[in-house]
């Protein structure tokens, strides 16, 4: 079984952060990495990852000084040894199937970059981003391009995919710029020779947060 790489950057979100890695360390695909890179935060969020990694031996945390997003998904693709990649963002959680999911989309189907659906939460109502008819797409890297344009599916989000390395390379997040995974994705996709999407809604999108990137 492949090891998974699950790259989790933590910048202010102490209320949050409990609830994320529980949602991965209870994943049924238990063969993880998982990487949280404390990005400098000036809260209990770096504590947290130090208590979670006495907890399960599985986590590594780095603490490092304040860069960014980026700079923090960057840290934690350096340091990477998985067969496959997934970032979660700190302040969201995943559903305990998502990873073992989008595993046996890609191992069935050969694919380098799998994606699922994602559910948007707000503090009054739950948005589901598809239709959720569990349908499967396979395509090439032109595929996921033109349904990324389209914001369709093949989105540019870094976070509701499964990554190989071998897609991955070298190429990083540009550090201090926002919508970074706008410049990046496209890039992964491009190295991509295969690429599979299933319409189901594995990943839990928190939108309640008014501090957040996308809040403000």
């Amino acid at each position: 079984m492949a090891v998974i790489s699950v790259i989790v950057p933590v910048y202010k979100v102490e209320k949050f952060l409990d609830r994320c890695i529980n949602s991965i360390i209870q994943q049924t695909f238990t063969n993880l990495e998982i990487i949280l890179v404390d990005d400098g935060s000036p809260d209990r969020s770096g504590e947290i990852c130090d208590e979670w990694k006495m907890k399960d031996k599985r986590i590594r945390v780095i603490h490092k000084e304040n860069g960014g997003l980026s700079d923090a998904r960057n840290k934690g693709l350096d340091v990477a040894t998985g067969d496959y990649v997934a970032f979660i963002d700190s302040d969201d959680w995943i559903d305990p199937d998502m990873i073992s999911i989008l595993y046996n989309v890609a191992q069935k189907n050969n694919s380098d970059i799998i994606e699922c659906s994602y559910r948007n939460i707000y503090k009054d109502h739950i948005l589901e981003e598809t239709n959720c008819n569990a349908e499967i797409i396979n395509g090439d890297y032109v595929t996921a391009l033109e349904g990324m344009l389209d914001w369709r599916y093949f989105k540019p989000v870094a976070w509701n995919k499964l990554y190989k390395r071998n897609v991955i390379k070298d190429i990083r997040y540009p550090v201090g710029r926002l919508h970074e995974d706008e410049f990046t994705t496209y890039k992964y996709f491009y190295n991509a020779k295969k690429v599979s999407y299933i319409d189901v809604s594995k990943y839990n999108y928190d939108r309640t947060r008014e501090d957040s990137i996308t809040g403000r």
